[in-house]
């Protein structure tokens, strides 16, 4: 055989090497059910106290928006394409940080890079409170909280719920937050929620950032970078005599890009009610237009003599912030978790829970919403013994450990995952 025509066998080989490579490559994509699936969320089915097979989300009602939210989240894993806006709401559970923290870090890998701003939360250790571990905060000047789940607290909250407040005109603070790899986020927008622009409040700069005034009047003051920083740092300044305060309401750290932004309301107390005292819930909530909530506000308004919950009021109020919600994005996304098994006044399991977790299901089917049943993973009443004993809870029998924040994180992130793989299967196929 010549040269010239092993030269051309060899090639002729190469050729078709490389077509049945790209051939099988292909029906090995085409057989792939789902993006979802091929990451996989796995759950290490580690604790006998935990109820696996309850772990699902449950569409109720009209799944129509559920069913778009879904086409969102499959564009998303599989082109990289689309912003997804989810707002987890709550008491304790969220402000804690670590159940939000995990699930903002468990989306991050869910939807490979695809992660999104921070987005909006507030920095409670300004108020002398606990917080997420990955937001980290140096102030100056006395600062002090005030709470819309204290009876006796008024103030011009905005959607947070809680304000840090100073009568320092010198205060000022400085604010980063972190990846879940201890890494710093970047940001080149920011937006302060607060008291500025009312007569009485003091004003304020961001160093090495333009405000934006056409935001001026505005819900917040937007402020723009001309790189990507690392820290916000923030100083008061008083400008004319009436000034003699300043409440801090919430921040939002943005940068323009797809993927999932996490943004996160709690506040230690909090009750459906809690959230309707917020005079400046709706405008503010207007400016985020959420397109998923995560409603897990319950464990306080449950808190109570079994003969005194009115779940036909908890439901009245609920229906009063779907409505914001509504208003901020007409095509939002809910989903219920129910409360956990808790402890009243560490006497026995209430009962509350199962009617939370009934007028939850009814509020689904009304709004067509989803619901992750929290209190069926647990073992319904009592399990939070069992719970506690395993590590995953506190022992005082409402709050879980870091560990049982985790594993609820890491249970609802799978269920999600298996969501979209089914809705994957059957709407794309």
């Amino acid at each position: 055989m010549s040269r010239k025509q092993q030269t051309t066998k060899v090639y002729l080989t190469f050729l078709l090497c490389m077509t049945m490579t790209l051939v099988v490559c292909a029906l090995t994509l085409l057989d792939r059910p789902t993006h979802i699936r091929r990451i996989a969320f796995p759950i290490a089915k580690a604790y006998p106290c935990v109820h696996y097979q309850h772990n699902k989300i449950q569409l109720y009602g009209d799944p129509s928006r559920w069913h778009a939210m879904l086409d969102q989240m499959s564009a998303l894993a599989f082109d990289g394409q689309g912003k997804i806006d989810v707002l987890h709401i709550g008491g304790s559970h969220v402000q804690g940080g670590f159940l939000s923290d995990r699930m903002r870090d468990n989306l991050s890998q869910l939807f490979y890079g695809a992660t999104g701003e921070r987005g909006f939360f507030f920095p409670y250790q300004m108020a002398k409170s606990n917080g997420q571990r990955s937001v980290k905060c140096e102030y100056w000047g006395n600062w002090h909280g005030c709470r819309n789940a204290v009876s006796d607290h008024d103030c011009d909250w905005g959607m947070s719920g809680i304000n840090a407040i100073t009568e320092r005109e010198d205060a000022g603070f400085t604010v980063s937050t972190l990846h879940r790899d201890s890494l710093p986020q970047t940001f080149d927008e920011v937006r302060i929620y607060s008291s500025a622009g009312d007569s009485y409040s003091f004003d304020f700069t961001v160093e090495h950032a333009v405000l934006d005034s056409t935001t001026i009047g505005q819900p917040y003051r937007r402020y723009v970078y001309r790189s990507a920083q690392t820290e916000l740092r923030v100083q008061l300044m008083k400008t004319d005599s009436l000034q003699h305060m300043f409440a801090l309401q919430g921040i939002y750290l943005g940068r323009a890009q797809n993927g999932i932004t996490y943004h996160t309301i709690g506040v230690n107390g909090a009750s459906t009610r809690s959230y309707l005292r917020c005079a400046n819930f709706q405008s503010q909530m207007a400016t985020l237009a959420p397109d998923l909530v995560i409603c897990g506000i319950g464990v306080n308004d449950a808190n109570v003599p079994a003969d005194e919950f009115d779940a036909a009021a908890y439901q009245m109020r609920y229906d009063s912030l779907i409505a914001t919600f509504k208003a901020a994005n007409p095509k939002v996304c809910l989903l219920f978790v129910t409360n956990n098994d808790t402890y009243y006044q560490k006497r026995y399991s209430n009962p509350n829970a199962l009617k939370i977790r009934e007028s939850m299901i009814a509020l689904a089917q009304k709004h067509g919403g989803a619901v992750y049943d929290l209190y069926a993973v647990m073992g319904g009443a009592n399990s939070i013994r069992a719970w506690a004993d395993a590590g995953l809870a506190a022992n005082d029998y409402i709050h879980f450990s870091k560990r049982g924040y985790e594993l609820q994180a890491d249970m609802m992130t799978a269920a999600l995952a298996e969501m979209l793989g089914n809705h994957i299967d059957q709407h794309q196929h």
